[in-house]
């Protein structure tokens, strides 16, 4: 008989972080009293199922009658069964989420069209060109820095109370810390704690050795974008960093311990969104 794996709330995804750390795959996860699914929240649960599939081991999803429909109407289980070597699509039955997309450079021009149109339809003459230019800018990061074997994960949703657009994008490489790390000892210089390297990559002109497809330079780009129209929420290692829509920052510790990778979970309040305005996207094709 297999392990069970409750979850009840976000701390308690550290359960599974170190069954993948530790390899140790062979448990089913129980989330049916789990109350409110955040997109970060579905896309630790993506990652479980889709290494677990990866390493051919069986496993199931016990839920509620509470939850049990907003997960089926997102296809997950599908979405993990199908994807955990290659990227499949998969149709949700819900109206207000766009489909789990396992992306990466080539094809996240397709997901940020994708969303374009999809949350056009809440926004209408709003500009959500800070959605498309955020998307892009993560995904292009993932792809320079994390050397995750398992791509990226982004999943979206529309939220009708309060009128917010949330989307977080996931991988299971090297995290900040390692990655700006690297770059010091590349270029001579000491290391800094995980704190001081999160804090490092937030600042301004602060990017590690970014290519020639990243649209800015690092995270700055992303702040800025978010800034006065929503939030981001960032889990990395040991450390968590929340940016408000004035920029300002706390840098703490990650509240679910055992963290593999990075998530960013990005929350647009669309009552804040300015006008269309189509010079906005001068120089940016998706």
């Amino acid at each position: 008989m297999e392990e069970i794996i409750n979850l009840r709330e976000t701390s308690d995804f550290s359960l599974i972080f170190e069954r993948i750390r530790n390899k140790n795959l062979r448990a089913d996860i129980d989330i049916s009293e789990f109350k409110y699914f955040y997109p970060k929240d579905i896309l630790m649960l993506v990652q479980y199922f889709v290494i677990q599939n990866y390493h051919q081991i069986d496993g199931s999803l016990l839920l509620s009658d509470v939850n049990g429909w907003y997960i089926q109407s997102i296809n997950l289980i599908e979405f993990c069964n199908t994807n955990y070597k290659i990227p499949s699509h998969v149709k949700p039955t819900s109206r207000t989420a766009i489909p789990i997309k396992r992306v990466d450079t080539f094809t996240m021009n397709g997901y940020i069209r994708d969303a374009q149109n999809f949350f056009a339809k809440y926004c209408q003459g709003k500009d959500i060109s800070a959605l498309n230019i955020c998307i892009a800018e993560i995904i292009n990061n993932v792809s320079d820095h994390s050397r995750s074997e398992h791509d990226s994960f982004i999943f979206s949703q529309y939220y009708k109370l309060p009128k917010t657009i949330v989307f977080a994008i996931s991988d299971l490489g090297v995290g900040i810390p390692d990655s700006v790390n690297g770059y010091m000892r590349s270029i001579g210089t000491g290391e800094f704690s995980d704190f001081e390297a999160v804090d490092w990559a937030m600042q301004k002109g602060q990017s590690v050795k970014s290519k020639v497809h990243n649209m800015g330079a690092g995270f700055d780009n992303i702040i800025n974008q978010i800034r006065g129209i929503g939030n981001i929420r960032i889990f990395i290692g040991g450390v968590y960093c929340q940016i408000d829509k004035e920029g300002d920052k706390y840098i703490g510790v990650n509240p679910i311990s055992n963290f593999i990778g990075t998530i960013i979970e990005i929350t647009i309040d669309t009552t804040k969104l300015e006008p269309i305005d189509e010079t906005i996207l001068e120089g940016y094709t998706f």
